[in-house]
């Protein structure tokens, strides 16, 4: 075997290990917009990653034993182009799929590869949420310090979605609706603007919400008054009676 055909195939085998790392991680990342970093680094999510990646490569390594009775394949570059494409998110195709669905009172079960996938998932939720929850908690109560309900459930989220572009109909009608939610709901007025900064944050992120509210605390702040001219300063000073000659 010479060192180019071996060149080629890592570069073959390492294309199609990218294409499953991609796609875990972007479904991941979607997951939790207002901080995706936080929901790659947790092991829950670095095991779901290397299984999309472990499929996909799997995947190529069928292809080319069946196709050319060799592992490594013996292809021209557009048949190993498109065996890595095929193999990549054809893989990802199968772990998404299911046999069959059962149902169980209210809920379908999957049964196939998919359940596995959806296990991972609800232990990276859990895990990232357990893990941000004290945080986030203590960030949006300061960033929601002396600030009531009633100031800024109108004010903010408009705000807040202004300074966006890319926030969806759907997302503001969720919103819309934890608002009225928060608004029946017999609970401190402070305690309900913080639910409604992290509900926020869920779509436009932290520091958004922080730059928001910085924004409403500043033109809700009251005018400097002039500094007072001599005229006005006469004009309010006490009258000083005359002096009696002795």
């Amino acid at each position: 075997m010479d060192w180019m055909r071996v060149l080629e195939v890592s570069l073959q085998y390492l294309a199609v290990a990218l294409i499953g790392a991609c796609v875990g991680i972007g479904e991941l990342v979607s997951r939790y917009q207002d901080n995706p970093y936080e929901a790659i680094r947790n092991r829950h999510a670095v095991l779901y990653t290397v299984i999309n990646v472990l499929a996909a490569v799997v995947a190529l390594l069928a292809l080319n034993t069946v196709n050319n009775k060799d592992p490594l394949g013996d292809q021209n570059a557009a048949h190993r182009i498109g065996y890595t494409l095929l193999a990549g998110f054809g893989a990802m195709s199968i772990l998404r799929s299911s046999a069959f669905t059962l149902r169980s009172g209210n809920n379908d079960i999957s049964i196939g590869p998919s359940a596995l996938l959806q296990i991972l998932l609800s232990a990276t939720d859990r895990a990232v949420d357990r893990a941000r929850a004290t945080v986030r908690a203590e960030r949006m109560a300061k960033t929601m310090k002396d600030l009531e309900f009633s100031q800024i459930s109108t004010a903010l989220p408009q705000l807040a979605f202004t300074m966006m572009q890319n926030v969806t109909t759907e997302e503001k009608l969720d919103l819309a609706n934890e608002i009225s939610r928060l608004r029946e709901q017999d609970m401190d007025a402070v305690m309900k603007s913080i639910c409604l900064g992290l509900a926020l944050s869920n779509i436009v992120g932290q520091s958004v919400v922080d730059a928001a509210v910085a924004a409403l605390r500043q033109s809700h702040k009251p005018d400097k008054a002039p500094a007072p001219t001599h005229a006005t300063l006469l004009a309010i000073a006490p009258a000083v009676p005359p002096a009696v000659p002795k």
